[in-house]
């Protein structure tokens, strides 16, 4: 049998030190698990009375449209309506759907490095990836970007905040790059860390403008990522497309009622962002007193410069900087009060 030349660089996930993640999730092994950008608290007692109100249903297949969750979001999102929104299985599929979408042949376009997923999705939908280089300051440079759009560009992905850097472009800046981008290349807003940042409102763009979409999740503030279950908004033509290529059933019956709550219950939602974004500023202020260099963040993590072993050695398991293109950094998820303190104290 022979198989496509553009999978061959490809691997299956299998993220580093899987069997330490695995015992510290399960609370042996005397670790904290800093390293996926994960809540650190579980999901809201509302998601959770959801879940168990479900459950006695769980032999029935789930909502094929998931209508409840679908206007939990609207609602969420001022001036948006069911048929704005998209579903998916985490935002990975969202942004695989959106990708769908394009004509072929052709190539994406990302700064680099970002959400590792990207060149994958890319290949396994026989898309080009091509990768724009950072700034010195682990900054995306919109004008960058616009300069190495082709012909042949059919879609940008632009993740912001950036995983792995952190680093952010303003709601005006991405306004103006949605501005110059010609019409025929789809624009991808994957905001999956979108809670902590100050600047909202770009689901408005994506409302305006015919090539623009945003992709959301409940992995982060929410705590449901082990539900996988994303969402996006767009244009009621781009949505009803995204529907008709997604897998039926793809978000279950349990990642539907759990995230339905959880976006209704927003001010116990923006009060989890609060707590991390106070967190981050202390950890940050750590790195900053122990004279490390660390890129200052608008997600829920830190990229700081020192190895993850000086984390290990207090019982903190971090994110290699090397499979995320920064050899000799680490990526610092931030965690609870307690997870945090021992962060600190690993600098001591």
């Amino acid at each position: 049998m022979r198989f496509r030349a553009e999978l061959e660089p490809l691997s299956p996930y299998n993220p580093p030190r899987a069997s330490q993640e695995a015992a510290a999730e399960r609370g042996t092994g005397g670790l904290v698990k800093l390293t996926s950008n994960e809540l650190s608290f579980g999901p809201l007692p509302e998601a959770e009375a959801a879940l168990a109100e479900a459950l006695p249903r769980a032999n029935r297949y789930p909502d094929r449209y998931a209508a409840a969750l679908r206007e939990a979001v609207a609602a969420a999102n001022p001036g948006s309506d069911v048929a704005n929104v998209l579903v998916g299985n985490g935002s990975s599929e969202v942004l695989q759907n959106l990708l769908m979408l394009v004509e072929r042949p052709g190539e994406v376009l990302f700064p680099w490095p970002t959400f590792t997923l990207y060149p994958s999705i890319a290949a396994t939908l026989g898309l080009r990836a091509r990768r724009v280089p950072l700034t010195e300051e682990h900054r995306v440079k919109p004008e960058a970007l616009l300069s190495a759009v082709t012909g042949e560009t059919r879609a940008v992905i632009l993740c912001n905040p950036n995983n792995p850097t952190g680093t952010h472009l303003t709601l005006e800046e991405v306004s103006a790059f949605a501005d110059a981008l010609p019409e025929d290349v789809l624009l991808i807003l994957d905001e999956a860390y979108q809670e902590f940042v100050a600047d909202h409102g770009s689901h408005a763009l994506a409302l305006e403008r015919p090539n623009v979409a945003v992709a959301r999740t409940f992995s982060k503030a929410h705590g449901l990522a082990g539900f996988r279950v994303g969402y996006g908004l767009a244009s009621r033509e781009i949505a009803d497309y995204a529907e008709r290529v997604r897998f039926p059933f793809s978000v279950n019956l349990a990642a539907q009622v759990a995230a339905t709550a959880s976006m209704q219950a927003r001010e116990k939602i923006r009060a989890r962002a609060e707590f991390v974004i106070r967190e981050r500023e202390r950890v940050e202020r750590a790195f900053r007193e122990a004279g490390l260099n660390y890129v200052h963040s608008q997600g829920n993590f830190v990229l700081v410069e020192t190895s993850p072993a000086l984390f290990e050695r207090a019982g903190v398991l971090v994110r290699e900087g090397d499979p995320l293109g920064y050899p000799g950094w680490s990526r610092v998820t931030i965690g609870n009060t307690q997870e945090n303190d021992l962060v600190i104290g690993a600098l001591g």
